[in-house]
């Protein structure tokens, strides 16, 4: 597959399944929070469910995806960013910012009209300022989707990643990475000290030492001596899932939960160690199926899904599913049968019109040409101006 090494110039195809498979699990998740809303971390659903509780590992695996993506173009070029720090971020701010913020929108929308109608206008305001300044992670607000916080840490990393590759260059990646982790296990033990640094808690700063674990896998997959860290990173891998799991199995979901900064590091190893090993060459079967037609167009607008999903999901719970007065089981059942391709639906509908624009084009200019945006400024021509449209008012 090109695309396969740090030299090639192709797209890693199997990168958008794993995407798709870690937001539609998010998906899944959520929808199963609504028919068992106090589950976190207490397991109010059958025990057969349990492994739905742990959404947040998808996110997690999101993080690590977003590391390694972003390694490919750099590590081609030794280490350095095409145009510097400055285009790096408007780049990224092009690419998530518009369909994050039409998210916030629909989100309040929702949340405002249906799902929390006592909100008041300094609650919507709030939201609207904390959330569209992203930074929902340090100041609290009303929230209108569970699923945003996660955007505002990863627009944060991002201004870090230059960083971990100048260090790289100048040292190694593993030295880059393993500083980056020793920060982040500091960062964690001054959070327990409580106080002010209680704060430090709600940056989830483990997910910094995720985003370093995909950048590191870009240089030992596509190195020299790619060959040889197969066996070494497939034990890697290994003990981190089977840890994982072991752990879930053994100490249940409360533990699990009150030890998340943990298992995300540990859940986040193996999958960075399974990102690096089908990198290298290793896992031809996964990556087919990765790679495939079904799980690729899902990663396409998997960004789009995991925005939106969220209220969908209580929206469709309060108004649909829990009228019907079925048993939990069967509401879940339902939910997932006829809600889950709706919400996909729903959410590849907003990839076309608020995500894509901004993936094929890169600046306004260009976006002015698109033939949607040609087609919403035709129909603004034809309409007649807007003070024509009101009605006098007629004299006393």
């Amino acid at each position: 597959m090109s695309g396969e090494s740090p030299q090639g110039g192709g797209r890693v195809h199997w990168l958008d399944g794993v995407r798709g498979v870690a937001a539609t699990f998010v998906v899944i998740h959520h929808i199963w929070q609504t028919v068992w809303p106090s589950v976190a971390p207490v397991n109010l659903g059958p025990w057969w469910l349990g492994w739905v509780l742990y959404g947040h590992m998808a996110v997690a695996t999101f993080i690590v995806v977003s590391g390694f993506s972003l390694s490919l173009a750099p590590a081609r070029r030794g280490g350095t960013m095409s145009g510097g720090i400055g285009r790096f971020l408007r780049r990224r701010a092009w690419r998530i910012l518009p369909p994050y913020w039409a998210a916030l929108i629909l989100s309040i929308a929702i949340s405002a009209l249906f799902l929390e109608p006592n909100l008041s206008a300094h609650d919507i305001a709030r939201t609207f300022g904390v959330y569209g300044f992203l930074l929902q992670d340090a100041v609290g607000s009303p929230n209108p989707n569970f699923a945003l916080w996660s955007i505002a840490v990863e627009w944060q990393i991002y201004f870090l990643f230059p960083l971990i590759l100048l260090i790289g260059r100048r040292t190694s990646f593993v030295t880059a990475v393993s500083l980056t982790a020793v920060v982040v296990i500091l960062a964690h033990a001054a959070a327990a000290l409580g106080g002010p640094l209680d704060k430090i808690y709600g940056l989830t700063p483990q997910f910094l030492a995720l985003f370093a674990f995909g950048v590191l896998g870009v240089w030992l997959g596509g190195g020299d001596r790619r060959g040889q860290i197969r066996r070494p990173l497939a034990g890697v891998a290994l003990v981190a899932f089977g840890g994982f799991v072991a752990l879930a199995v053994t100490q249940g979901s409360e533990w699990m939960v009150a030890q998340f900064f943990w298992m995300d590091l540990l859940f986040g190893t193996g999958v960075a160690a399974l990102l690096t090993l089908m990198y290298a060459g290793a896992l031809l079967p996964l990556r087919r199926v990765l790679a495939s037609r079904a799980l690729m167009w899902l990663g396409l607008f998997s960004y789009s899904t995991y925005l939106i999903h969220e209220p969908l999901t209580r929206l469709f719970y309060k108004y649909v599913f829990g009228p019907m007065d079925l048993s939990p089981v069967a509401t879940y059942g339902v939910s997932l049968a006829i809600g889950l391709p709706t919400i996909l639906a729903l959410s590849y509908g907003f990839h076309l019109v608020f995500e894509a624009p901004f993936m094929r084009t890169r600046s306004l200019s260009a976006l002015r040409t698109m033939p949607i945006f040609r087609r919403l400024g035709t129909v603004a021509d034809g309409l007649p101006p807007l003070r024509r449209s009101w009605p006098r008012r007629a004299e006393s």
